[in-house]
């Protein structure tokens, strides 16, 4: 657990400094569990002010995600917190391995493994952040569907088939 929250809550620090905004809704978590996850990975921590902690309104999109993730955890309260940092961290433009401070994509699927062992169960070979996306769309009966994200990505030709719905929608949401 040391890998995951030690790299998302630096990259969330780096881009606090940087862009500003309160640091519970750049990592999706707030008030008692954000202290405890500074305290034990990062207790050299930069002094933070009142409203790095403070609860904020998370999207619909981000809270579906959250959802999705609790429903499928499979490692009590650190895999809670694990759902709601992912939820939001998926809501970035990057892949979601680079999103979460993790050092390269394998790293995410042993996280995944530990704390959503269903979901890594169906996920045969996916990018993870496509795979989340697919299965909300699954539940709601849709059949072809991408990450928000993916009209800002270049590896559109990576994680989807040539001329596959999927890729087709990925291009349009990109056209002007």
């Amino acid at each position: 657990d040391y890998v995951i929250f030690h790299g998302v809550l630096t990259r969330s620090l780096e881009e606090h400094a940087k862009l500003g905004g309160s640091l519970a809704r750049r990592l999706g978590i707030c008030g008692h569990a954000l202290i405890m996850l500074l305290a034990r990975y990062l207790p050299d921590q930069p002094m933070l002010t009142a409203e790095d902690y403070v609860a904020f309104d998370e999207s619909d999109e981000q809270a579906w995600v959250r959802d999705l993730l609790e429903r499928n955890q499979s490692n009590g309260e650190v895999s809670i917190w694990l759902a709601a940092i992912i939820a939001r961290r998926a809501l970035e433009a990057g892949h979601l391995w680079e999103d979460l401070g993790l050092p390269d994509r394998p790293s995410l699927r042993l996280v995944m493994d530990r704390h959503f062992a269903p979901l890594a169960a169906r996920n045969k070979n996916m990018r993870w952040k496509r795979f989340l996306y697919r299965c909300l769309c699954e539940e709601e009966g849709m059949n072809h569907c991408t990450s928000p994200t993916c009209s800002e990505c270049s590896e559109v030709a990576v994680c989807f088939e040539p001329d596959s719905a999927e890729a087709m929608l990925a291009i349009a949401k990109r056209a002007p």
